[in-house]
């Protein structure tokens, strides 16, 4: 779809809801997206599976990833990361929702991807950063509401206990508004 982001290549490393909607704004605006899975896909595909687009691609699946291309690679093969790498060489923006320990396990963190293509943009999203007593742990939009007191602020409960808002994964669309701002900010900059 042409819009201001056009000619904008991501490569996006992104399972779920928090990067993957940050992936498909981008693909919004015009970016061509590249949703880059493991062999047995996003998980997220699966969840209600033959609902909506087939066996493999339930309604929130498709509802966080329109818009995109995407291709299966295994990453902890030497092939797999050689297609990656390929991929980066015409890249401008990579982005990850991963804990902060994968990355370089298979080979896509940023030492490794702007050694290929130095002009990379890359945008990396981890429940709890990367430093302190949480960040190894991964990360869902109720536990953040739970962790931030979302839940509490709401004045809903079930026999007393705090109730997650469920309108959308707001925690998880905020951090896919984050992504899509900031790669375009960096994008302008560059």
């Amino acid at each position: 779809m042409a819009g201001p982001l056009e000619g904008v290549r991501v490569l996006e490393f992104t399972e779920i809801i928090a990067g993957p909607v940050g992936g498909m704004f981008l693909a919004d605006f015009g970016a061509d997206v590249i949703k880059i899975e493991p062999p047995w896909g996003d998980p997220w595909r699966s969840t209600s599976p033959g609902q909506a687009g087939g066996p493999n691609e339930s309604r929130g699946f498709i509802a966080v990833n329109r818009g995109k291309r995407s291709i299966r690679v295994d990453l902890t093969k030497p092939a797999g990361k050689g297609v990656v790498h390929k991929l980066v060489e015409d890249a401008d923006v990579i982005v990850l929702n991963h804990r902060p320990d994968v990355p370089a396990k298979l080979g896509i963190d940023y030492e490794t991807l702007s050694a290929i293509n130095p002009r990379i943009i890359y945008c990396e999203v981890t429940a709890y950063g990367r430093m302190g007593p949480n960040r190894e742990l991964p990360g869902y939009d109720v536990i953040v509401q739970a962790m931030t007191g979302m839940m509490t602020s709401e004045g809903h409960d079930v026999d007393g206990l705090p109730r997650s808002v469920n309108v959308s994964p707001v925690s998880d669309m905020a951090a896919g508004y984050a992504i899509m701002m900031s790669v375009s900010a960096a994008l302008y900059y560059r």
